[in-house]
C-alpha cells in the first residue's frame, strides 16, 4: 500500500477541523471564528504528516501529539486556555469516537480496509465516497454523546424532605434551573410536588382530578403561571411548614409546593422539582 504524505495531511486536517467544530459548538458552546479553526486544522495536518513520516520512539510520538494538540485547541479557542486539560480530554475522546464509529461503518461495507499505523496516527485507503459517509455518521455520534452527556452532567439530583401537617415525606428530586415561579403576592418561591407523593401530607386518598373541592380544607393557594405552548394556567400550592435539603444542609421554612397530577419523570429519577430560587 503506497502512503502519501499530502494524503495523510489533507485527511487529518479534515479530521482536525471537523473535532475542532464540535469542541466549540458543542462542548465549549463558543462562537467559532473560522479562520482560527482553519489554522489550527493545518497545524493538526502537518504535525499528523509530520509524526507518521518520521521515525522516533513511541514517547516522543506522544509527546508531540499532545503539544500539537495543545497548539490546536489553544489556537482555536484562546478564551478557553484556563480549561485545556478538560478541552484535550474532550479532544481525545471525540476523536476516539469518530475512529471508532469510522472503522465499524468500512468494515461494514465488506471491502478490505487499507489502513496503516505510525507513531499513534492512524492511516486509511478508502474511496472518498465512503470517507464521506463515515465522516458524517462519526459526526452524529459524536454530537449524539457530547449532548447525552453534557444533559446528564447539568442534571442535580436532590434529597428533599417537605414537612406540612406534622408529618413529613422524603422524596428525590431535581434542581431545576429553569423554575422560577414566584406566589405573586408573598413572593416566595415555588417548587413542585407530584401529587402521589404530596397525598401523604395530607392523610388523604382523593384523585388530583378532585383536588378543586378541597381548596379551602388544605388551604391552597392557586398561583398563576406561564408556561410553553400555554399563554396562562393556575397551579394549586400549599404553603409547607419546612423543607430540608440534606446536601445543602439548608432548611427553608414556609415554602411554597405546587402541586402536579402526573409524572414529572418517565423514569421515576426524581418526584420533586427544587426551584432555583432556593439553591
Amino acid at each position: 500500500m503506497e502512503i502519501y504524505a499530502d494524503v495523510i495531511f489533507f485527511v487529518n486536517f479534515i479530521f482536525s477541523y471537523v473535532l475542532l467544530y464540535i469542541l466549540g459548538k458543542f462542548v465549549n458552546t463558543v462562537k467559532i471564528k473560522k479562520l482560527r479553526l482553519a489554522v489550527a486544522a493545518v497545524i493538526g495536518g502537518i504535525s499528523s504528516a509530520i509524526i507518521f513520516c518520521i521515525e522516533m520512539p513511541m514517547w516522543i510520538s506522544y509527546v508531540l501529539r499532545c503539544v500539537a494538540m495543545f497548539l490546536m485547541i489553544t489556537t482555536a479557542y484562546f478564551e478557553k486556555r484556563k480549561n485545556i486539560l478538560n478541552q484535550m480530554l474532550w479532544f481525545v475522546m471525540l476523536g476516539g469516537i469518530m475512529m471508532f464509529v469510522m472503522i465499524i461503518l468500512v468494515s461494514l461495507t465488506g471491502k478490505t480496509i487499507g489502513m496503516a499505523i505510525n507513531n499513534g496516527i492512524v492511516y486509511f485507503d478508502i474511496n472518498s465516497k465512503v470517507f464521506a459517509v463515515s465522516l458524517g455518521i462519526s459526526c452524529i455520534m459524536m454530537i449524539f454523546v457530547v449532548k447525552m452527556f453534557k444533559n446528564r452532567k447539568n442534571k442535580k439530583y436532590y434529597i428533599l424532605n417537605v414537612t406540612h401537617n406534622d408529618r413529613t415525606i422524603t422524596v428525590s428530586a431535581l434542581f431545576d434551573s429553569g423554575n422560577l415561579l414566584k406566589e405573586p403576592i408573598t413572593g416566595k418561591c415555588v417548587s413542585i410536588l407530584e401529587w402521589e407523593a404530596a397525598k401523604e401530607l395530607f392523610d388523604t386518598e382523593i384523585e388530583f382530578s378532585d383536588i378543586e373541592n378541597y381548596i379551602e380544607d388544605m388551604k391552597l393557594w392557586a398561583v398563576p403561571f406561564n408556561s410553553l405552548g400555554n399563554s396562562s394556567d393556575v397551579l394549586f400550592a400549599f404553603l409547607a411548614d419546612e423543607i430540608n435539603i440534606p446536601e445543602e444542609n439548608k432548611t427553608i421554612d414556609k415554602t411554597f409546593i405546587g402541586l402536579y397530577g402526573s409524572r414529572l419523570s418517565n423514569n421515576e429519577e426524581y418526584h420533586a422539582l427544587i426551584n432555583a430560587g432556593l439553591l
